[in-house]
């Protein structure tokens, strides 16, 4: 158990950049990222580390780091029951007895719950400077959740805009704080949700797509049914056709919806059968036309 120290608790971060398959939406923005911590908290990013997909970390400092924040979506193999799920997760069971770690999820809030680390949001208290995870205190919001059997850590997961609520968290002692937690489990396991993308026919998943997802993906999904290219590559330019300001968030939902299905190298995909006619119906016209202008 953490004790009060007079020694104050030093501003260094280790940022670990999830390298799995389905962050290469977000590769383009790590810098960007880096940048932003430096400006919105007083945390240094002194070291950075890759988590490859088979769970491993490359450019790993030891425990010698004061504070861990993970940049990933949760969404890669590393997270899920394998080799590379155990291989990780026993890295961040030791992180647990070592330094503060929280979760930094690139993705919208209301993708979390189909991701490892689904977070549930409340207030989080520290007893002390410096305290590890296991010492947090967590009230949810709705006053329901508890830590079930395995349920062990509590681990942050955070929006780029709690980064500062965090570091307060981390810095001082006796603060409570708006946040939101997830407890991860002694070993990955695979997440217990309804939504289950590979038992739905082409017209159940096209429309619980289209009825849950952000009016911007919808769109963004159907001009991709229109141009039929979707590898990486081709999706951030269609993206950058259709917006002026594409965020990357919309091009996430698409590639985690189970529309697309990957083949081939990383970054490489193909819609699931009878997807993309069904997408297609939900594009105008005319909106159509100016797409397929806007391609030749």
């Amino acid at each position: 158990m953490n004790t009060p120290t007079t020694t104050p608790f030093t501003p260094d971060l280790h940022l670990v950049l999830d390298a799995g398959p389905t962050m290469a939406v977000w590769r383009p923005h790590l810098r960007a990222l880096r940048q932003a911590l430096a400006r919105r908290t007083a945390l240094r990013a002194v070291t950075v580390s890759v988590l490859e997909a088979d769970g491993t970390l490359r450019g790993n400092p030891g425990d010698d780091s004061p504070a861990t924040l993970v940049v990933s979506d949760c969404s890669g193999p590393q997270w899920y029951p394998g080799s590379p799920g155990t291989r990780w997760y026993t890295t961040l069971r030791r992180w647990a007895g070592t330094r503060p770690f929280a979760v930094l999820q690139p993705l919208p809030e209301h993708l979390w719950d189909r991701t490892a680390l689904p977070g549930v949001v409340g207030r989080i208290s520290a007893p002390v400077t410096g305290a590890l995870n296991p010492a947090l205190c967590f009230t949810p919001a709705d006053g329901t959740v508890q830590k079930g059997p395995g349920q062990r850590t509590p681990v942050p997961v955070l929006e780029l805009s709690w980064l500062r609520n965090w570091y307060t968290l981390i810095s001082t002692q006796h603060r409570e704080i708006p946040g939101s937690i997830a407890f991860l489990p002694h070993e990955p396991v695979t997440p217990d949700c309804s939504f289950a993308t590979a038992d739905l026919s082409a017209e159940e998943l096209v429309h619980h797509f289209v009825s849950t997802a952000s009016p911007d993906a919808v769109r963004f999904a159907g001009h991709l049914a229109v141009s039929g290219s979707t590898d990486l590559p081709a999706m951030r330019r269609m993206h950058q056709l259709l917006d002026k300001h594409p965020q990357p968030a919309h091009l996430a939902e698409v590639i985690l919806s189970g529309l697309l299905r990957a083949v081939g190298p990383p970054g490489s995909y193909a819609f699931r059968d009878g997807v993309r006619p069904l997408l297609l119906r939900t594009v105008p016209r005319t909106s159509a036309a100016r797409t397929r202008d806007l391609l030749t």
